[in-house]
């Protein structure tokens, strides 16, 4: 995957102009390098019938997409099952806050299985296995419904990079 396009995000309104050290957009290889050391918490929101759904999750960056894992009775899966796979990730990296917005859709694939698998041990240290169509793990966190799970891929189309302590500017990053 190529880099994504990047645009600085203009500052309006009183009280909201940064130091000058700031005024350079984040840079994507730096984000992206974060998104594989881990982040802190990671919600999911899916708009299908009856409203926004927001949970969190732990979603693994691929070095292209988002991969995350839910109970298949769990309700942020039917919600995913009804949506037209447009979806949003709010993730906080401690300095910078994400808006991912972008496109989900079910993995079945052993292939796509194992690479999901892959990143969820190396970014959440979390040993999952293919089992069939979902992963299957030893333990889950507490209020995820237990295992095994299906996985579902997050592709980015839009992301906003949002500083907390102004050391870069606000970026919108443009996938094509």
């Amino acid at each position: 995957m190529s880099d994504p396009t990047a645009a600085t995000i203009p500052r309006a309104g009183r009280g909201t102009s940064a130091p000058e050290s700031s005024t350079e957009p984040a840079v994507w290889s730096d984000v992206a390098a974060r998104l594989r050391d881990g982040s802190g918490t990671t919600w999911l929101s899916v708009a299908a019938a009856g409203g926004v759904h927001t949970r969190p999750v732990f979603a693994s960056w691929t070095g292209s997409t988002f991969v995350l894992a839910s109970n298949p009775g769990a309700a942020k899966t039917r919600r995913l099952e009804q949506t037209d796979g447009t979806v949003s990730l709010a993730i906080d990296l401690g300095s910078l806050h994400l808006v991912v917005e972008g496109t989900a859709a079910r993995l079945t694939d052993e292939a796509d299985l194992e690479r999901a698998s892959t990143a969820m041990r190396d970014v959440y240290d979390w040993p999952t296995e293919v089992d069939g169509d979902l992963l299957d793990a030893p333990y889950a966190a507490p209020t995820s419904g237990g295992p095994p799970f299906q996985v579902w891929e997050v592709t980015p189309v839009k992301t906003i990079a949002l500083p907390t302590q102004d050391q870069v500017a606000p970026t919108r990053f443009t996938f094509g």
